[in-house]
């Protein structure tokens, strides 16, 4: 079995290839900026590992030999294959090209990252950012495996080599439309939800379970007459008057602007939903840092 050698030191391969373009060890040096002994001591070096001069002198000057000549094409390929190497990697620490790999929970990636995205396309344009979104209990993991870079999740436990830092403050809200008769009060009270005909997301989202704790703890107990597996369905069929919704507030944001649904209060109810920031303590992708820090600004 033959050894493996290790590879050549990159300078020595440019000096060999300085030097069968200027002819002589003393323009090379000059070419690269470097005393002749430098010069002559990288191709003594590379010549020691190939194991075969690279050069037979004649009068004043180097000319190939026949080892040089077969490697002469595979030393510029090589160099030219670093040079690419280096200016890709600079053009990385430039944020002249990079991707980054962002999880969200479907709130925020619909109703609050486009604007942050849009912002960040705007300032970086050549950084590609892949969205995925998806519940939080998924994202934290895709994130635990190296999946995603980034994620916004929701009440998740802080795990090890990770950083969290607090994103978006959210609260459920009950949606009717402007002729319903609870549409003129600002707040209703608990009780009345147990009478309504309620639209609620599907049990295990966390909608769902941010509600139903809190009808828990109130002693209440409900039966809605539709489940659905996103808020915009839920916000459909209130407006086709289906029945009283609850929503994440920032869902119904556009639609109280425009008013063709009124958002109320639970009286007496906590129906907050913290959204995180949560990334690896070592990112290594610069795209993915500058796009952290837009983000939890």
């Amino acid at each position: 079995m033959n050894e493996r050698r290790p590879f050549p030191n990159p300078q020595a391969l440019r000096v060999f290839l300085c030097i069968v373009q200027e002819g002589s060890v003393g323009r090379a040096a000059l070419s690269l900026g470097m005393t002749q002994p430098g010069v002559s001591q990288h191709l003594r070096a590379l010549e020691e590992q190939i194991g075969h001069p690279l050069f037979h002198r004649q009068g004043r000057r180097l000319v190939l030999s026949k080892t040089g000549q077969a490697l002469l094409p595979e030393a510029r390929r090589a160099v030219q294959a670093l040079e690419e190497f280096m200016q890709a990697a600079q053009a990385i620490e430039r944020l002249e090209r990079g991707r980054v790999e962002l999880g969200a929970a479907t709130t925020m990636a619909v109703y609050v990252l486009p604007r942050y995205l849009t912002a960040f396309k705007q300032q970086h344009p050549e950084i590609r950012v892949r969205l995925e979104s998806g519940s939080s209990e998924r994202l934290a993991q895709r994130l635990w495996q190296g999946e995603l870079e980034l994620a916004i999740i929701e009440q998740i436990e802080q795990f090890p080599g990770f950083e969290r830092q607090l994103f978006f403050e959210d609260e459920l809200v009950v949606i009717v439309p402007p002729d319903h008769p609870w549409a003129r009060y600002e707040e209703i009270e608990p009780q009345r939800l147990a009478e309504a005909p309620l639209i609620l997301r599907e049990p295990g989202a966390m909608t769902y379970r941010v509600m139903g704790a809190a009808l828990e703890q109130a002693g209440l107990q409900i039966n809605p007459v539709f489940h659905t597996d996103n808020h915009e369905v839920t916000k459909r069929l209130v407006l086709e008057g289906a029945g009283v919704g609850i929503v994440s507030s920032v869902v119904v944001r556009p639609n109280l602007r425009v008013g063709n649904l009124r958002a109320l209060r639970i009286k007496g109810m906590e129906l907050r939903r913290l959204f995180w920031l949560v990334y690896p303590e070592q990112l290594g992708n610069p795209a993915a840092e500058v796009l952290k820090e837009m983000l939890a600004s």
